[in-house]
């Protein structure tokens, strides 16, 4: 194309020249993109780093079974305590029941074994029992093991008349294992007894039950 200088009537031949402005660069939207797999990727982080946790909490070693024998004092009961697992330490298998759940039994000092009995069977859950001799009456017995379940952190829920027992009272209760199974005990108390050769106020049969429930925590 050629250019006219309206001045002198000239015509300029040389390229035409057009100034513009550079092209704009398109906007990246890469920074906002990436906002939300960071918020995903932070969560997924956290709740790792909270299973983690939980299995290094569950993992932890058991607590030794305590076996010693001094006794000590029961709020709400007369009787005094002494830990269970020398009675207990026929029915205690690889299976169960854990250390803490043997520690949490306690029985009057003087307890005597007379029995044990595996009830679970062909029953995959561990359940067993013991019979064990004290010369408490009836009564004590139900305070006793009543105030040593609550004290030894068992929810108690049943006190009373035991089911199928007649005129024998009972007291349940629950508490979570170390192995994350719920566990029950039951304390099942005849009336006294004043056989022959028993001592002047009587002796008490009690059966302690320990029984692992089919539900984990």
């Amino acid at each position: 194309m050629t250019a006219h200088d309206s001045g002198t009537g000239t015509l300029h031949t040389g390229p035409l020249t057009f100034e513009s402005e550079a092209p704009e660069r398109p906007h990246t939207s890469s920074g906002n993109s990436l906002r939300p797999a960071m918020v995903v990727l932070g969560l997924a982080v956290v709740i790792l780093g909270g299973f983690a946790a939980l299995g290094l909490l569950t993992s932890q070693p058991n607590a030794p079974v305590r076996t010693g024998t001094s006794p000590h004092s029961v709020p709400g009961s007369t009787l005094l305590a002494v830990p269970a697992a020398h009675v207990l330490s026929v029915i205690i298998k690889d299976d169960g029941p854990p250390s803490d759940i043997v520690n949490a039994v306690s029985v009057p000092a003087g307890t005597v074994r007379i029995s044990a009995q595996d009830n679970s069977g062909a029953s995959a859950q561990y359940d067993s029992q013991v019979v064990l001799r004290s010369d408490a009456s009836q009564g004590a017995l139900l305070s006793f093991f009543t105030a040593a379940m609550k004290q030894q952190g068992w929810q108690v829920f049943d006190r009373g008349p035991a089911a199928n027992h007649p005129g024998a009272t009972e007291v349940l209760g629950k508490l979570a294992g170390s192995d994350g199974w719920y566990w029950d005990m039951g304390a099942v108390i005849p009336p006294t007894s004043f056989s022959p050769g028993a001592p002047a106020g009587g002796w008490t049969d009690v059966t302690i039950r320990l029984y692992q429930e089919s539900d984990q925590f």
